[in-house]
């Protein structure tokens, strides 16, 4: 697509949402069979979107759920809370289908969700749970899964093998 347009490359790719929905399908349309490609794609980035949503919404559902068990983990609340919670998502998502979406999209991702404060986050939850949990976590990670911990079981491992 570079050749044919003659700009260089670094020029012809553009970055964030025109690369997904701009150049990306002009070189789709350049491909053989580009309707099988161009279907590919696009369902792709459907499926993409919708298991982005199921994850994020079954992580709220369930840390909300956790805060509140006595009132959520009746019958029926917890489909009532998916709802409310699936309404502000929808209500919220609204903003990024008019007009003026992109100024609302570029820097929610180019402040927010770039590397270093990607980084940062990680750096900070690992020594939350460090220093929340300490020698603990095993314990946890064994309560909650029902198994010993692969650690344990190396250390177990090994004291069996050196006796």
């Amino acid at each position: 697509m570079s050749y044919e347009q003659g700009l260089p490359v670094s020029q012809e790719a553009a970055s964030g949402p025109g690369l997904a929905f701009i150049t990306y399908p002009r070189a789709v349309a350049m491909m053989p069979f580009p309707q099988i490609w161009a279907k590919c794609f696009f369902i792709m980035l459907i499926l993409l979107g919708a298991d982005t949503q199921f994850v994020s919404l079954e992580c709220l559902m369930t840390s909300v759920t956790d805060m509140f068990p006595s009132t959520l983990r009746k019958a029926h609340r917890r489909e009532l809370l998916l709802l409310c919670l699936c309404t502000v998502c929808f209500l919220l998502g609204l903003l990024l289908v008019t007009e003026g979406a992109l100024y609302f999209l570029q820097p929610l991702i180019s402040i927010f969700c770039s590397g270093n404060t990607l980084l940062l986050l990680s750096v900070c939850q690992s020594i939350a749970i460090g220093w929340i949990y300490g020698a603990d976590l095993y314990d946890n990670i064994e309560d909650m899964t029902g198994c010993l911990s692969s650690v344990a079981s190396d250390e177990e491992n090994r004291a069996a093998l050196s006796s």
